[in-house]
C-alpha cells in the first residue's frame, strides 16, 4: 500500500520498468519481455495481464531508444510547428538545425495540423524518442503547453511565445519591433493606422498589440484594432475587410504577422484601395519573397533565426542539468521599407 501511494504522489517522474515491477511484484526483465511481446516470455496469461494492468495504472510507456536504460540520451531534439508556409518558422528551423549541429545533436521537426490528436507530440518525450522538445506554435492552449512543459518527461522550451507557469523560453522584442513598424507609418504622417492582430490568449499577440497601442496612444491617435482567431493570410484578408469597410478613413494598416500583411494586400486591392496609393501596409517579420511581390512589402526584421539558436543552447543546457530560463533576444531589429508603405 505504501509503495502505490508513493508512485502516485510522485506524478512528475517518469514511470520506468522497475516500478512496474515492483506493482506487478516480478522480476523487471519479465516485464521487459511482456512488454516488447517478446516471444521468450515464460509469463502466464494470469501474469501477463496483471504486468499490463500495472503499465496502465502507471502510465509507463516504454523507452524505444533506451533499451534497458543502457543509453540515457539521443542526441535529438523535436520541434515542434503548427506549419511551414509562416516564412518565419522557416527561419526559427534554420537557426536550429545549425546550432543543433554545431553541437553534435540532430533536430526532428513536427507538424501540427488541424484535428491531429496533440497527445501524439508528448510521446516523442513520453518514450525517449528525443531528449528535449521546442514548441514553436500559438496552436496549443496555454493549459496544453503547461502539462506537456510539467510532465517530468523531459526539458520543453517554448519558442517565439511564453506561457504563464513554464519557465524556459526563448522570446524576441516583439513589443519594440511592433512600435517600430507603427511608428514608420507615423513618420509617413498617417493619422489613422488600424492593427492586425492574432488571438489575445496568445501572450505574442498581447506584446506585438502593446506596441501598437503605445505609440498610438503617444501620438494621440485612435486605436483602430481588430483581433482574429489565427495569424494567416486569410485572417489578414478578413480583418482588412473589415476594417476597411467599418472604419474607410484608415489610411494604413499594421499588420501583425508577415502572411496578415499579404491577406491585407489582397483584401485592399479587392475592395478598391491601392496599396500603397490608398492605403498602406507593413508588417512584421521579414522574408526576402517580400521583394517579389507587387508592391514589395514592407518589414520589421526580428532575429528569429537567433532565437531558434537560442532555443537550442536552452533545451541542451536543460537536458544537461542547467536550470530553466525565460530568455529575450536582444540582438538589433531592422526596419526594412519597401514599395507598400508611403506618404498619405
Amino acid at each position: 500500500m505504501t509503495r502505490d501511494f508513493k508512485l502516485a504522489a510522485n506524478k512528475s517522474r517518469r514511470p520506468t520498468l522497475r516500478d512496474v515491477a515492483n506493482l506487478a511484484g516480478v522480476d523487471p526483465s519479465l516485464v521487459s519481455r511482456v512488454v516488447s511481446n517478446d516471444p521468450r516470455s515464460t509469463a502466464s496469461a494470469k501474469t501477463a495481464s496483471r504486468i499490463m494492468a500495472a503499465v496502465h495504472t502507471l502510465g509507463y510507456k516504454p523507452n524505444l531508444v533506451a533499451r534497458g536504460l543502457r543509453i540515457s540520451r539521443t542526441s535529438t531534439l523535436g520541434l515542434l510547428l503548427p506549419g511551414l508556409n509562416n516564412p518565419m518558422y522557416n527561419e526559427v528551423v534554420i537557426g536550429a538545425e545549425q546550432r543543433a549541429l554545431e553541437l553534435g545533436y540532430g533536430v526532428v521537426i513536427g507538424i501540427h495540423t488541424d484535428g491531429a490528436p496533440v497527445n501524439y507530440f508528448t510521446r516523442l518525450l513520453e518514450e525517449g524518442r528525443v531528449d528535449a522538445l521546442l514548441i514553436a506554435s500559438g496552436v496549443f492552449t496555454d493549459e496544453f503547453m503547461r502539462g506537456i512543459a510539467n510532465s517530468g518527461n523531459g526539458p520543453v522550451v517554448m519558442v517565439n511565445r511564453r506561457v504563464k507557469g513554464v519557465k524556459a523560453s526563448v522570446i524576441v522584442d516583439d513589443t519594440s519591433a511592433a512600435a517600430m513598424a507603427v511608428e514608420h507609418l507615423v513618420g509617413l504622417g498617417h493619422k489613422h493606422i488600424a492593427g492586425l492582430f492574432g488571438p489575445s490568449t496568445i501572450d505574442t499577440t498581447r506584446r506585438r498589440r502593446m506596441g501598437y497601442q503605445s505609440v498610438m496612444k503617444r501620438h494621440n491617435l485612435k486605436l483602430i484594432d481588430i483581433e482574429m482567431p489565427s495569424w494567416g493570410i486569410k485572417d489578414g484578408q478578413r480583418a482588412t475587410t473589415e476594417i476597411l469597410m467599418r472604419h474607410p478613413q484608415v489610411t494604413a494598416l499594421f499588420a501583425s504577422t508577415f502572411l496578415m500583411g499579404v491577406g491585407a494586400i489582397r483584401a485592399s486591392v479587392d475592395l478598391g484601395r491601392k496599396v500603397p496609393d490608398s492605403v498602406s501596409v507593413i508588417a512584421l517579420h521579414d522574408s526576402e519573397i517580400a521583394e517579389f511581390f507587387d508592391p514589395s512589402i514592407s518589414t520589421v526584421r526580428l532575429p528569429s533565426r537567433e532565437m531558434g539558436a537560442r532555443a537550442v543552447d536552452l533545451a541542451i543546457s536543460m537536458i544537461e542539468g542547467g536550470e530553466a530560463q525565460s530568455i529575450m533576444v536582444k540582438s538589433p531589429i531592422d526596419l526594412v521599407a519597401r514599395n507598400s508603405a508611403q506618404r498619405p
